[in-house]
């Protein structure tokens, strides 16, 4: 009777009103966590002259259909007890955790990683960037958009190609779990066998209850690489080039109990977006790019 009671009470909470928290909803200045990359400061050196430089809209030659073939299955367990997963009572919540589709690169990816790279070449002290249009209708006598009075060196055109883009580089998952209800109906039949009526009882209150809880953690990582060249646009040399690279991180979590058929489940996910993985390259790239030009006089 208390295990009725008990199970009905359950029952009643989980039918509560379903809410939702109307003020985590709004729209705020910041970006989520998964999602915020530091813009790489490089500060001025007085010991080292201004270069002046240019982007030009990156090319993508790399596959953009996510890294090719489907996300990863979640991990996870068989629900139940019994050769089929079967129970004596209805299956509880389960714990599914959120399985993403890959990402893809899509839109005018090119010109949106030159504008995230001028941003991050932006915060370097020694250098000067000259808007690409800007630039391209002044290209016939580059030489006027240097101020040698000033020591500055130049203008270099940033010349890249998106080479890689993999969105399942690395994935790994668990899941952990179990269900008391085989083990229940184990002690109702041994103590039936052996006459014991109190490890029958309680073996078949155990077998009908089938106490099930599981945990489920997944997670997934991709990368991109790009390649970046150091035009001097007077004579056509390469002065420098550099590799860049990035990565972007998917992680889901999912976790449930279930009694007598009720209980709850719960899941989260985070990700951070490709369009940051990229940002997070220009960090790299930023860093490169200056300390190539440090060479140069």
């Amino acid at each position: 009777m208390r295990m009725l009671l008990l199970s009905a009470c359950m029952v009643l909470s989980a039918c509560a009103t379903a809410t939702v928290d109307k003020s985590s909803v709004r729209a705020t200045q910041t970006a989520p966590e998964s999602t915020q990359v530091e813009v790489v400061q490089i500060p001025y050196d007085p010991s080292l002259p201004t270069y002046v430089v240019t982007v030009e809209p990156f090319t993508f030659d790399a596959d953009g259909s996510g890294g090719g073939g489907g996300a990863p299955p979640v991990p996870g367990r068989r629900r139940g007890w019994g050769p089929w997963g079967w129970g004596l009572l209805p299956e509880g919540p389960q714990a599914q955790a959120y399985n993403p589709p890959p990402q893809g690169a899509q839109g005018d990816i090119g010109a949106a990683i030159a504008s995230q790279l001028v941003t991050a070449l932006g915060n370097a002290g020694n250098i000067a960037v000259i808007d690409w249009q800007y630039y391209q209708q002044h290209a016939g006598n580059p030489a006027k958009l240097v101020d040698r009075g000033k020591r500055e060196v130049g203008p270099f055109v940033i010349r890249g190609s998106v080479t890689e883009f993999n969105e399942i580089a690395e994935a790994s998952g668990q899941s952990t779990g179990g269900s008391l209800g085989a083990l229940g109906a184990a002690l109702a039949i041994g103590g039936a066998i052996a006459g014991n009526t109190a490890a029958t009882a309680t073996g078949a209150g155990i077998a009908a209850a089938n106490p099930t809880f599981e945990n489920t953690v997944a997670r997934r990582t991709g990368s991109v690489a790009m390649d970046l060249k150091i035009v001097d646009p007077r004579n056509g040399r390469v002065v420098g080039t550099a590799m860049a690279n990035g990565s972007f991180t998917a992680e889901t979590a999912a976790s449930g109990f279930s009694l007598f058929g009720v209980g709850k489940a719960s899941n989260a996910f985070a990700a951070s977006a490709l369009g940051q993985a990229n940002r997070a390259a220009m960090n790299s790239a930023t860093t490169q790019i200056m300390e190539r030009l440090a060479r140069l006089r």
